[in-house]
């Protein structure tokens, strides 16, 4: 582009070869824009943002970000939650209510994405985009994360999230997520699985949430890794010296290093190679050699800061707690309120058994004593393992007394699970996503039927679509047809599908149903 601005969805631009368009979209932070041209219309483009003109420099007002679009007002009215109220769920109700409200007023939305995110939903995969037009239901859940975020900026938290398969945890989180950026927090999400990433493999926990970490104030809110954060701090030669000296009471033995290194390489010729590796061993990539990176860094900077192993034993969990508890530090000391970490198991969780629910549970304790003060925890943290090699042995769980890092685990329900984790943490630590109702289905559908409109398709499902709609979910639900989101979701689309493309299979399909409906009621 051609004006230092950022394009914006609705900008005219040029190109050299194809000539006048419009912005629809912006993709991979920006880098690629998704180009309807005026020659071509119908067939959007994905062009290099460096090959196009602005041609209309100030485009049309609009919300330009996700961060933007899902804003919660937590001050609206001057009614803003005390953390210490009497009446905190309610205060907190009307809170995490504005949400949803949000989600019912017609913004400009990106066409582009809206369609991404209907394609999703025809799948049961939670979109990425447009999360506010389909969360219902969860206004008391959603008002408990606000809570504990605003205490987290001091003292950091901890939140167990239940839910039967299909319930929504995923979505949750991602609801969650958005809330932690809203508030001034670093976030990051890994979900756990049964092939690579698992709780016997702390350092690949890691790297995910390293990898996986968003800025609130990046316009595009991708996932940026520690990068920005580093470059942020390395800017501050009071706060290098305190991380990194190791008389310093604020040292840090992995992140202070890292920072070190950070400032000083940008100033040597030809380190861009080196600052990569560096990134890599500092963010738990599994091909990153601290021995080799260590040497090399010695030679090219005269420096003798040393970098530490991270392994990945089950015994070391602590080394990366620690790490996120740093980072977490660093976060709030350069700007930010601290960092939330959303640990999604994908219902893998809860099938562990014997060695394996072991080693989970070593992670899950960790991670609570990372993030819970040892008077809320239900065991002594001091008797977690601490593996490795000697020096390693020695290093904390934690970076600080008080940091702000704030974690939820969404676990698939499981009595004898529960049972094991409430020897951990207070019962005041668990939530259960409860059933949604069938008020809450009629709401969703509605939702859905709103990204249609957003998506500009062509086979629009007609307004009358929603009342429909309505007089379908409500029996479906009724005689247990549909008994969780994920299943809704798919079933609404797939009704809307073919109210659009088949509009004569409508009426038998649903005396199909109605017919099916009858014999389940008698």
């Amino acid at each position: 582009m051609s004006k230092a601005r950022a394009p914006r969805i609705g900008d005219r631009i040029r190109h050299p070869d194809w000539g006048a368009g419009k912005v629809l979209g912006l993709l991979r932070g920006g880098r690629m824009i998704w180009v309807e041209f005026d020659e071509m219309a119908g067939a959007p483009w994905e062009i290099p943002r460096d090959e196009l003109m602005m041609l209309s420099p100030e485009g049309p007002p609009q919300v330009s970000t996700r961060q933007e679009k899902n804003k919660v007002p937590i001050e609206a009215g001057g009614d803003r939650v005390p953390a210490d109220s009497k009446d905190r769920q309610a205060a907190g109700e009307v809170a995490a209510r504005k949400v949803n409200e949000n989600a019912e007023s017609p913004l400009r939305e990106d066409s582009v994405t809206a369609r991404q995110a209907i394609e999703a939903l025809r799948l049961g995969v939670v979109p990425t985009s447009h999360l506010d037009a389909y969360t219902v239901g969860r206004d008391v859940e959603l008002a408990v994360i606000f809570l504990d975020l605003e205490s987290a900026t001091q003292d950091g938290g901890f939140r167990v999230v239940l839910g039967d398969y299909g319930t929504g945890k995923t979505h949750f989180l991602e609801m969650a997520e958005i809330l932690a950026l809203e508030k001034g927090f670093l976030a990051t999400r890994a979900t756990m699985d049964s092939r690579e990433v698992l709780p016997n493999k702390p350092r690949r926990i890691f790297h995910q949430l390293a990898r996986g970490i968003r800025y609130p104030d990046d316009p595009h809110l991708e996932p940026r890794g520690l990068k920005p954060l580093l470059e942020k701090a390395a800017d501050n030669v009071t706060l290098i010296r305190r991380w990194s000296g190791k008389n310093s009471p604020d040292y840090h033995p992995y992140l202070g290093p890292a920072l070190f290194y950070m400032a000083v390489l940008p100033a040597i010729e030809n380190s861009d190679d080196l600052l990569e590796r560096l990134l890599d061993w500092i963010e738990g990539s599994e091909v990153a050699s601290n021995v080799e990176l260590e040497k090399q860094l010695r030679r090219t900077t005269a420096a003798k800061a040393r970098l530490y192993a991270l392994k990945d034993f089950r015994t070391v969990t602590h080394l990366y707690t620690l790490i996120l508890g740093g980072i977490a530090e660093l976060a709030r000391q350069v700007g930010y309120k601290g960092l939330a970490i959303m640990l999604d198991e994908a219902e893998f969780y809860s099938v562990l058994r014997g060695r394996d629910r072991s080693f989970a549970d070593i992670l899950f304790r960790t991670f609570g004593a990372a993030c819970l003060p040892p008077s809320m925890l239900r065991f002594d943290p001091e008797v977690l393992p601490r593996g490795g090699q000697a020096i390693h042995r020695r290093f904390s769980y934690r970076y600080k007394k008080e940091q702000p890092l704030y974690c939820i685990f969404a676990l698939t329900h499981d009595p004898e699970g529960k049972a094991v984790l409430e020897k951990s943490l207070p019962d005041n630590r668990f939530m259960e996503l409860n059933p949604f109702s069938t008020e809450d289905y009629v709401t969703l559908s509605r939702r859905v039927l709103y990204l249609y409109e957003l998506a500009q398709t062509e086979l629009a499902p007609g307004k009358g679509l929603a009342s429909l709609m309505a007089k379908v979910i409500e029996p479906c639900h009724l005689y247990g047809l549909i008994d969780n989101p994920r299943q809704a979701l798919k079933f609404i689309t797939e009704v809307i599908d073919i109210t659009r493309h088949r509009p004569q299979s409508l009426k038998p399909m649903l005396a199909d149903l109605e017919r099916h409906l009858k014999s389940v009621q008698s």
